[in-house]
């Protein structure tokens, strides 16, 4: 058989063999025909074009080059669209899946400013009563009795902070629970806070 024509076939045997090689779990078997397939198909085309026509050897050359990625990225595409790729491959994650508890850290933060009642005593960690609604809550340093009327000041991971609404009038404290909140919220989700732009 005329050595272009094996060395074209071995060549496209190869790139069928990359499809196959993702599709069909072979440990690693159909990985090595494909290297072989390749190599074999170099030998070939050396054979028939590097000292009679060095052009077609060179153009051979570049067109394996090309080849083989296009057929890799072709592969992968072809593999995500497939229901056998949905399995295999995971999704990316969403950006509530990365940062948890995002959304109900965004809609804890704006009750910030609102006033509640200590459902129980709390020491400091506890409920309050919130228009109808029970949160968690967390009274920094505080010891907040029963029916207490408190001020939602910040948020801190799932929980708010709360301070007796008697206590409103100590603006540093107030200032360091919000502070503190912050920080917390921070490690969470490193990413919310961006760097202000230069002046």
């Amino acid at each position: 058989m005329d050595p272009q024509l094996i060395a074209i076939l071995l060549m496209l045997a190869g790139i069928a063999l990359i499809f196959a090689e993702l599709f069909v779990p072979s440990g690693g078997t159909i990985a090595l025909m494909c290297l072989g397939c390749f190599a074999a198909s170099g030998y070939y085309a050396y054979q028939a074009w590097f000292h009679s026509a060095p052009f077609y050897w060179w153009s051979y050359l570049a067109t394996v080059a090309v080849v083989i990625p296009a057929s890799l990225v072709a592969a992968f595409q072809l593999l995500t669209r497939t229901s056998l790729g949905n399995r295999m491959l995971l999704a990316a994650p969403t950006p509530e899946e990365i940062i948890p508890y995002q959304a109900e850290q965004e809609r804890l933060t704006a009750l910030i400013g609102r006033e509640g009642t200590a459902v129980n005593l709390m020491t400091p960690g506890g409920l309050v009563n919130l228009d109808g609604e029970r949160l968690h809550a967390i009274a920094d340093g505080l010891m907040v009795e029963p029916g207490t009327q408190v001020k939602i000041v910040a948020v801190r991971g799932t929980r708010v902070v709360v301070v007796p609404v008697a206590s409103d009038s100590e603006p540093e404290q107030l200032q360091q629970l919000a502070q503190e909140a912050e920080q917390a919220f921070d490690e969470i989700d490193p990413w919310s806070r961006q760097e202000d732009p230069p002046a």
